[in-house]
């Protein structure tokens, strides 16, 4: 037995209004629900997602390869300045022992860093971390080949010991699903260790698996903890988010190119060229197409142009106006993507009544101070006690670094700050609070991070 279905219908004209209401509210909301919209949206007026231009745009995920990465790393000057500047800016100022240091030491650790191109070797490593998403540095360590896969302690380690890094980008790492278990660990809930592939001596090449406590862990942009779970626990690439920007920008700079070329062209009318063309024989074509080609390449300022009587010519021009305000549009959203100022990326000059760039400058390196504090510090936190403890053969107690500023003073800036720092040492001194011997060594250790008064020593240097 069929069931037939019961519709309930409104009994007055009130009532079918108020149920046509309702129900027009209801399809709206499973609209919205559908679209998931949390904005304003007026579909009479078609404004928000009832707009169907709206409607059809959205955000596809960007499966940037490896290969893509590189190549436009190694071919296209933008990308490869919006990955470069950065990584050589996060340790171009370096850092200094703000611990107490005797010069001896500090000269034996700087000593250190330069035979195995420590600064270098890190700045590659943010490099690739910004281009790939993620990149290695390990410690190597004198007579551990064969135990890097067990934690390093570094109290454990003897003069002369540390032997440098070696870098790998993340496209060379092969992270372990085993995860660090350990709360205290600063590399709780990520990888517990990496496999590198080394060259051996027969050419081939071999898996080597390393503790994650022999290694510096660089990664890229941060992504949520589930992204991050895909991308195997590294970041996003720098050049994800401006690949959009980049391509619509090295595609304006191209048509703007082909246009130069196109900019001035001689237009010959006439009024038999086409039937010419049309109906002639061959012979006849290619004799009409060589003649426009001879007087094309004889045409000078002092030449001669034969035309009929019907005939005439004119130069067209193409008008440039308004390309540089376009090109000057996505140049911004590069910049404002890349967060790099124009005056760095591009090498221009400010713009603006009084316009400096210190601002801009000044935002820039707080960015930079950022990848200082997420990949620079946590690296030199795990490296500086086995380069101390292969240098003077202990770690001091309390061994801690600073950042050197990352903007540059100019001289008369730098003499109204010496003059600041001994006036405030003068009324300490008249106070005394200091001895003058105190004096003396503040003033040693501050003009060798300033560049100023160099000739002073500390007391136990004397």
């Amino acid at each position: 037995m069929s069931k037939r279905r019961t519709t309930i219908q409104p009994t007055d004209r009130t009532g079918r209004d108020s149920f046509s209401r309702t129900r027009q509210k209801l399809q709206t909301i499973s609209l919205m629900q559908h679209f998931g919209l949390d904005g304003y949206s007026n579909p009479a007026s078609k404004i928000g997602m009832a707009s169907p231009l709206m409607a059809g745009g959205t955000f596809i995920r960007s499966n940037l390869s490896a290969e893509e990465m590189s190549t436009a790393y190694a071919e296209n000057w933008l990308a490869r300045r919006i990955i470069d500047t950065p990584a050589e800016d996060a340790t171009r100022a370096w850092y200094s022992i703000s611990s107490p240091t005797t010069q001896e030491q500090l000269r034996d650790l700087r000593w250190l860093e330069a035979q195995y191109s420590i600064r270098q070797k890190l700045t590659d490593a943010i490099r690739w971390a910004r281009l790939y998403g993620g990149s290695i540095a390990v410690m190597n360590i004198l007579l551990d080949d064969y135990v890097l896969d067990q934690p390093l302690d570094p109290n454990k380690l003897f003069t002369f010991c540390f032997q440098g890094l070696t870098v790998f980008d993340r496209t060379q790492v092969e992270p372990s699903q085993e995860l660090v278990c350990d709360f205290s660990d600063r590399d709780f809930g990520l990888p517990k260790y990496y496999t590198v592939y080394i060259e051996d001596e027969d050419g081939g090449s071999r898996p080597v698996r390393i503790h994650h406590s022999r290694v510096l862990r660089f990664t890229g942009r941060f992504l949520p903890r589930r992204e991050m779970e895909r991308e195997e626990y590294w970041g996003a690439s720098e050049l994800v988010h401006i690949w959009d920007p980049l391509q619509r920008l090295s595609a304006t700079a191209a048509n703007i190119a082909e246009l130069v070329n196109r900019a001035n062209l001689l237009c010959l009318k006439s009024n038999d060229i086409t039937e010419m063309l049309a109906a002639g024989t061959d012979e006849h074509t290619e004799s009409v197409l060589k003649l426009m080609e001879t007087e094309n390449h004889f045409r000078t300022s002092y030449g001669l142009q034969l035309l009929s009587a019907n005939d005439s010519m004119e130069n067209l021009k193409y008008d440039f106006s308004g390309l540089p305000q376009v090109f000057e549009m996505q140049m911004l959203e590069v910049t404002g993507a890349a967060e790099i100022p124009a005056t760095k990326l591009f090498g221009r000059s400010p713009e603006g009544m009084n316009a400096t760039g210190e601002s801009d400058m000044r935002n820039y390196y707080e960015m930079i101070s950022a990848i200082q504090e997420k990949d620079l510090r946590p690296a030199l936190e795990r490296l500086l006690p086995v380069m101390a403890m292969s240098s003077w053969g202990f770690i001091p107690d309390g061994l801690e670094f600073l950042f050197e500023p990352l903007m540059t003073l100019s001289t008369e800036d730098q003499i109204r700050q010496a003059k600041e720092h001994a006036e405030l040492l003068v009324l300490l001194l008249q106070a005394g609070v200091i001895s003058k011997e105190e004096v003396r060594d503040d003033l040693a250790e501050w003009s060798g991070r300033h560049g100023v008064l160099t000739n002073l020593k500390l007391k136990e240097e004397i």
